[in-house]
């Protein structure tokens, strides 16, 4: 299957990962040849590597991409999309945003070039800790992947 797109980047907190963030790496991966994920190491975030490893975890269980996927830790999206080789023509290059970042979107199509997918919001991170707190374990499964449900629910309990 021949893919639309070089290379696909996407930039989040992801403090408790969740089945819209799944979505979006799917997508990323299903669209180009290669995807990498920024993780924010800005204040107010979870520890980078326990993030990274819960990402890693879940993407080994449930979409086996291998080294088409890379994981970085990185301070601000900029920080990531600067670092795209300058052999890779701007026109090869999606980067992907949940809908609550549509500026940082817009912001990149003007500055970079790059092409943006808005993907929908599925769920928050929000509403994956209140079902945690309220021990809503129903609703958290239909949220949080099972492959890592164990995981996000230490990551909120260890942090609360």
């Amino acid at each position: 299957m021949t893919k639309r797109f070089k290379l696909a980047l996407t930039f989040g907190r992801f403090n408790l990962l969740h089945k819209g963030h799944i979505d979006l790496f799917k997508q990323m991966a299903d669209s180009a040849e290669e995807f990498c994920i920024g993780v924010s190491t800005g204040p107010n975030n979870l520890t980078y590597r326990h993030r990274a490893d819960v990402i890693q975890k879940a993407l080994n269980a449930d979409y086996p991409y291998g080294s088409s996927m890379g994981l970085f830790p990185k301070r601000q999206p900029f920080d990531l999309l600067r670092e795209v080789p300058s052999s890779i023509d701007p026109n090869e290059v999606v980067f992907y945003v949940g809908e609550d970042q549509y500026k940082l979107a817009k912001a990149v199509e003007r500055s970079l070039g790059f092409s943006t997918r808005i993907i929908p919001r599925l769920t928050s991170s929000t509403l994956v800790r209140q079902a945690i707190d309220n021990e809503e374990w129903d609703l958290l499964t239909g949220m949080i992947p099972g492959s890592i449900i164990n995981d996000v629910i230490q990551l909120h309990l260890t942090n609360a």
